[in-house]
This record gives C-alpha cells, sequence and structure tokens, in this order.
C-alpha cells in the first residue's frame, strides 16, 4: 500500500505502538544501531560517570518510549515522565501496568543490564525502572496556556530522546517546547538531549508522518537563549540511510542551567 501524504504525531492515524515498533523496541529494526544501541550506551556512560547528577528527575521521550528510563532508573530516585499526546500517555501506562497490549522492552533492557555487567538481570531492570516512575503527566501542544508542567517538581535532570522530531512543526515550536520542558529544571542541573538531524519525516507502520528538519547550530542558539549551557556534545553520524527516517546524524547533548 503507497504510504500517505505526511501527518503530523496529533493526527488521529499516529499510533504509539506502530511508531515505537518500527524505530525502538527491538533488535529487529535495521537502524537499531542508531535509534536505540548508541543512546543507551552513552546514558549509561553519562550516569555512570557522574557528570549528571541528583534524585529527581523529568523524562520525556518520544512516543512514550520506555529504554531511557532503564540507565536513568539506577541514578534518579523519582522519574516524572511528560507526553505530548494520550496516545503515548496512554501506551507508556500499559508498560506501567505490565499489560499485554504494552510494546516489548525487553531487548533494550538486556543491552542496557549487560552494559552494567549483569545482563541477565533484565527483568528486574524493568522492574526496576517501574518503581523510579512516580507519575506521568501530558501537556497539551495545542494549549499554549497548560500549566500541567507547573504540577511537576523541580528536577536535577531532563531526559529527552527524539521527542522533539516528533512534537515540533516550526522552530518556534521548537524554542517554546524547549523552554516548558526546562521550566522545571533547577540551576545547575542539567539538560540531556538526543536529536535526529535534518530530518524532514519518519515512518510509524503504514503512515509517513512530519519532521522539523534542524541542524546543531540552530538547536544550541536555542539552549543558549534560554540559558543551557552546553557542557558536551557528539555529533554521532547515521549508521546508514534508510527509507524509515531521512536523518543524517544524531545529536547527543548535555547542557547545564546557567545561574
Amino acid at each position: 500500500m503507497p504510504y500517505t501524504v505526511l501527518k503530523h504525531c496529533l493526527s488521529e492515524e499516529w499510533n504509539a505502538k506502530d511508531f515505537l515498533e518500527t524505530h525502538f523496541s527491538h533488535g529487529d529494526v535495521y537502524h537499531t544501531e542508531d535509534s536505540t544501541v548508541q543512546p543507551l550506551k552513552r546514558l549509561h556512560e553519562l550516569f555512570s560517570s557522574g557528570l549528571v547528577e541528583g534524585d529527581i528527575m523529568l523524562e520525556s521521550s518520544a512516543g512514550g518510549m520506555v529504554s531511557p528510563l532503564f540507565s536513568a532508573s539506577k541514578y534518579f530516585k523519582e522519574i516524572y515522565v511528560m507526553e505530548f499526546t494520550d496516545a503515548s500517555v496512554n501506551h507508556f501506562k500499559q508498560w506501567l501496568e505490565n499489560s499485554d497490549e504494552a510494546t516489548d522492552w525487553s531487548y533494550p533492557a538486556q543491552l542496557v543490564s549487560g552494559l552494567e555487567g549483569n545482563e541477565d538481570g533484565w527483568k528486574e531492570k524493568e522492574e526496576q525502572a517501574r518503581r523510579a516512575v512516580k507519575k506521568v503527566f501530558k501537556y497539551d501542544l495545542l494549549d499554549c496556556n497548560s500549566k500541567n508542567s507547573v504540577a511537576i517538581p523541580e528536577v536535577d535532570c531532563v531526559l529527552t530522546v527524539y521527542q522533539f522530531n516528533i512534537i515540533c512543526q516550526t522552530k518556534e515550536d521548537f524554542k517554546h517546547n524547549m523552554k516548558i520542558l526546562t521550566s522545571r529544571l533547577k540551576v545547575g542541573g542539567c539538560l540531556v538531549f538526543f536529536h535526529a538531524l535534518n530530518m524532514t519525516f519518519y515512518q510509524a507502520g503504514r503512515h509517513k508522518f512530519s519532521s522539523l528538519a534542524l541542524d546543531e547550530k540552530i538547536i544550541e542558539k536555542v539552549l543558549n537563549d534560554l540559558s543551557l549551557d552546553m557542557v558536551k556534545k557528539e555529533i554521532i553520524p547515521a549508521v546508514k540511510e534508510h527509507e524509515n527516517a531521512d536523518y543524517t546524524a544524531v545529536l547527543f547533548a548535555v547542557a547545564r542551567k546557567a545561574k
């Protein structure tokens, strides 16, 4: 069946499980190295290094993605999850509740457990992540006056993996949503950020969806405007071209909130 015209993640055709299983959840995805392996390796290295520390994290990753929590939950006692669509909130809660409808995250759980030296402990790794999640919030992209974010306590770290690739349609959207996401970040706290660069579309199931194409210079300027000082930056080249998304590289960045 031919692809439909590009849509946005707020359209009714967007399905969180289709999205996650197209890109992230298992080793059969042929760009797994880009979408899952490299980000999880870097999160493991980052948190174990002590560069980013604290007790409370706000996590917001694309489509209700769970895998970033497997490293984070070892180091942060409380994790609050912010999603931007009902579909993502509901699908994330299915995983929290061990529903049969949830996406299978055993592959990345095994990967992180292996990085930590205990590959056989992956089931406990998932339970550790579940215990760390204290609440799941929705921020309404269509309501610029939404106050949901103020219900989240101030946090030591904000972690977001590919979320801004799917929610933003303009550069103004990017800056506005980044401001919202980092508004609860304590002074001295860190934003940990992964973004697929120059991506114009991605596939979820049989549909194609739009993505705002940004390069690292635009992103760095937005972070600087929001008083977020870059302390770590890495450009990870795409392993190979593929039909599910057209990014050229992945930006991995850590930025500290200035006084």
